[in-house]
């Protein structure tokens, strides 16, 4: 039990929004609308592309005053191994199956401003070991990430430079985290505790090659410095039966680069990639016993790389489809995983 619970602040970063990264605040909208509220509003020379964004990388165009952009995504993910300190990969006793809904929402509500927020739920799922109950599930409310976006460079076709955008950014912990059922193997885990602080610069650039055929860039850094959270009994950090105290979080840094290629105007392919590091999580109090044995609380350093491919298509300006893979390439104290990923975004 103490093991599989141990996995779980793992989990939870391929599980919909990335608790410590924040790359999955996803957003787009018509490439239309960012030339025609930049500092340039002359229109393009060429019919713009119809894009979704790619899986993971996030914007870099607020949502312009008035408008907003909708999001939902699906994830299907399972959790089969984890990597050593050595960066090598071992299976995990039974693989975590975790099925989540997150609803990015962006609203424009100033000139070069938007916020975003994103509820989300989950149902979890794994098996145990004799003489733990033989499977568990659990349908959870997650926490909810939430960023307030500040416009600082627009882009346009005239000029070299990319979009830039400033984003801070938190979480409201409304996940359980402590308190667990050692009888839900972790299932019943939907957050952090945290209220995760930080910021992330995001750029993009779009690129015309001929006629329907671009490349649209994007690419971030996020840094973000978790507080600490008081936990007790089995919680999300590990732990056990009569543990007490306060877990210490590391800081996490992140970055990565998301790219889409038009095949034509409602046809892209889409490509990211997504490295992350996270500083050591420390506790500071009792950490109790379950079975005899001192229970174990927080974790060393990880770092982590994936990719995500992806195939979209846009019925028009404001409505497309995505749809890919998102899965691990390598890791340190991390969980290896792969989801299947399919979002509709909506932009008003």
């Amino acid at each position: 039990m103490k093991r599989l619970i141990n996995l779980i602040p793992s989990l939870l970063v391929p599980c919909g929004i990335l608790l410590a990264d924040n790359p999955t605040l996803l957003d787009d909208r018509p490439y239309d609308e960012q030339f025609i509220n930049s500092e340039h509003p002359e229109p393009p020379p060429f019919e713009l592309p119809w894009l979704t964004g790619p899986l993971l990388t996030p914007n870099a165009h607020a949502i312009p005053f008035g408008h907003m952009n909708i999001e939902p995504y699906f994830y299907a993910n399972t959790a089969y191994g984890k990597y050593d300190y050595h960066w090598r990969s071992h299976s995990v006793p039974h693989n975590f199956y975790n099925y989540n809904v997150a609803i990015p929402t962006q609203i424009g509500f100033a000139p070069r401003m938007d916020i975003q927020v994103v509820p989300q739920f989950s149902y979890n799922h794994t098996h145990g070991t004799s003489p733990s109950p033989s499977s568990a599930s659990d349908w959870v409310w997650n926490d909810m990430p939430i960023a307030l976006d500040l416009q600082i460079v627009y882009d346009d076709q005239k000029n070299w430079y990319p979009a830039v955008k400033l984003s801070f950014l938190a979480n409201i912990p409304f996940g359980k985290y402590r308190h667990l059922n050692p009888k839900k193997l972790g299932t019943d885990v939907g957050g952090s505790g945290s209220w995760l602080p930080g910021f992330s610069v995001n750029m993009s650039r779009l690129i015309h090659f001929k006629g329907t055929h671009f490349l649209a860039t994007r690419w971030f850094g996020a840094y973000v410095i978790p507080n600490s959270v008081i936990v007790s009994d089995f919680n999300a950090y590990g732990g056990g039966f009569g543990t007490r105290g306060t877990v210490y979080p590391g800081a996490t840094i992140s970055a990565g680069f998301g790219l889409e290629y038009t095949l034509s105007q409602t046809w892209a392919l889409a490509f990211d990639a997504l490295y992350s590091h996270s500083n050591k999580t420390r506790f500071k109090g009792n950490a109790g016993t379950t079975d005899g044995v001192p229970n174990s609380i927080g974790g060393p350093s990880s770092e982590h790389f994936s990719i995500a491919p992806a195939i979209e298509y846009n019925w028009s300006e404001n409505y497309g489809v995505i749809a890919g893979a998102w899965f691990s390439l390598a890791g340190r104290n991390a969980s290896e995983f792969a989801n299947g990923v399919i979002a509709l975004n909506i932009y008003k």
